[in-house]
C-alpha cells in the first residue's frame, strides 16, 4: 500500500463520471463533499495488501490525526502513487476494511468512492507534519 497523508484546512470533491466499465462502488455524480480540519489520506492499494494493511494503515492514521489533532480522516482511492494495484475487488474490500476499522475505533471517517473520476480543491496546512507519504 502506498499511502500520500495532508493535513488539510478543507478538502472538497465531486465524483464527475465513472472511470470502471462497472459501478462497483456506486456514488452520485456531481455532489459536492466538504471536510475541513481534515486528514486526507489518499491511498493506493496494491497487490499483495489484505484488509489487515489496510487496518494497520488506520492505526498509523489513527495517530497522526491525535498527533496534529486533525477533526476527521478522508480515505481516498487514488490509484496514481504505484505500478503494481491490486484488483477492483480486492481494492475495494481493502478500502471498504479501512472505512469501518476507522468506525470502530471512533474516528470520524469519510471513503471517497472508488472506480470514479473525481474533481477535487485542497489546502494543505504548511507545518512539518502537514504533508507525509507512507509505504505499508
Amino acid at each position: 500500500m502506498q499511502m500520500l497523508q495532508w493535513h488539510c484546512d478543507y478538502f472538497k470533491y465531486r465524483a464527475t463520471r465513472l472511470a470502471l466499465r462497472t459501478d462497483i462502488d456506486p456514488t452520485d455524480i456531481g455532489e459536492e463533499h466538504r471536510f475541513e480540519n481534515v486528514i486526507v489520506a489518499l491511498v493506493t492499494v496494491e497487490k499483495e495488501d489484505t484488509p489487515e494493511t489496510g487496518r494497520n494503515a488506520i492505526t498509523l492514521l489513527q495517530k497522526h490525526m491525535a498527533e496534529v489533532k486533525a477533526d476527521c480522516l478522508l480515505i481516498y482511492p487514488y490509484a496514481h502513487l504505484s505500478n503494481n494495484l491490486s484488483t477492483p475487488a480486492i481494492a475495494l474490500t481493502v478500502l471498504r476494511e479501512m472505512e469501518a476499522f476507522a468506525r470502530s475505533k471512533g474516528v470520524k471517517v469519510a471513503r471517497a468512492p472508488f472506480g470514479h473520476y473525481k474533481e477535487f480543491e485542497v489546502k494543505v496546512k504548511g507545518h512539518p507534519l502537514a504533508e507525509l507519504s507512507k509505504h505499508l
